[in-house]
């Protein structure tokens, strides 16, 4: 039941994995969470809250300070790419689908580095004379098997966070590439500044990346509709579609429509059974997946 508080809207009846969930989904778009706001976010006392943030803390997650927690990078608050993986799982799968059916084969298509972009790429795997560019190692390690498909991955500076390049010389190779379709996932959308995100170097990359595609599709959930992001790397003329789930806040998304940008719903409801989380090859186990085997003990997951 949602309500309404100072603070956002009061979430109410959460469980302790529902609440941590999104306590993670709140520090994707700000630096740090108060126990005071998440009290009166989620109607629970102050208590419960610090045991929540405790319990994140332990396991790796977040890091507490006086009166509530923050991020564990410096900067924009920026989650590992295994949590946001997790986050909102069932619409990006159903996202991906529906993304997917956009892709005929023969194309060439860039993937950025989102987790939405990986969903997608799991996706595509039976398709056949398919080139996929992408700055994601994950999304590359993800089609390395995909007899079909063959894969540009883009040369770069490293960075861990996102398992994705970086830097000028990525910057340089995609002035020389000419792509069909972008599909680009964000931290924030908006009518007003296109599609955003949080991390400059990021940012830059996308923006080269948008550049060399003939049709940019934002792929995104609908939480990412009413956040507001550090940079645009697409202006909001340049996009050709967004592909949401079904959750998308109507006005919006019928503005998007009155510029002229076809707005994909994919119901989540009817999307395909949950595959594996965890990206195959590149990473073993990590705090946050430790989190989610106990949580599935209780018969919740993060």
């Amino acid at each position: 039941m949602a309500t309404s508080s100072p603070n956002g809207p009061e979430i109410a009846n959460l469980t302790p994995i529902e609440r941590m969930k999104h306590i993670l989904q709140l520090l994707e778009s700000q630096e740090a969470v108060s126990v005071q706001e998440l009290a009166e976010r989620f109607a629970v006392s102050v208590v419960t809250v610090r045991n929540d943030l405790s319990e994140l803390a332990r396991q790796g997650l977040v890091a507490r300070v006086r009166g509530g927690a923050r991020t564990l990078q410096r900067g924009q608050s920026e989650l590992a790419f295994d949590i946001r993986l997790r986050l909102q799982s069932a619409e990006k799968r159903a996202i991906a689908r529906a993304a997917a059916a956009m892709v005929e084969d023969g194309d060439a298509i860039a993937l950025d580095c989102s987790t939405s972009a990986y969903y997608l790429a799991v996706e595509l795997r039976s398709r056949n004379e398919l080139v996929v560019v992408t700055n994601g190692l994950l999304i590359a390690e993800a089609l390395a098997d995909a007899p079909g498909i063959s894969v540009m991955l883009i040369g770069g500076m490293l960075r861990s966070a996102s398992m994705s390049t970086v830097g000028d010389l990525a910057a340089e190779t995609l002035r020389n590439t000419h792509i069909n379709k972008g599909f680009l996932g964000v931290r924030g959308a908006s009518v007003e500044r296109g599609l955003m995100d949080l991390n400059p170097d990021e940012v830059r990359l996308k923006r080269e990346l948008a550049a060399a595609c003939e049709q940019v599709i934002g792929i995104f959930d609908h939480s990412k509709w009413a956040r507001s992001a550090l940079l645009s790397f697409t202006p909001p003329e340049r996009v050709t579609a967004i592909v949401t789930d079904s959750d998308a806040p109507a006005d919006l998304v019928e503005a998007w429509r009155a510029r002229g940008v076809d707005v994909v719903i994919a119901d989540a409801e009817r999307s395909a059974p949950p595959g594996p989380d965890r990206p195959r090859g590149l990473r073993g186990p990590t705090p946050q997946d430790r989190l989610v085997d106990q949580s599935s003990v209780n018969g919740d997951r993060l």
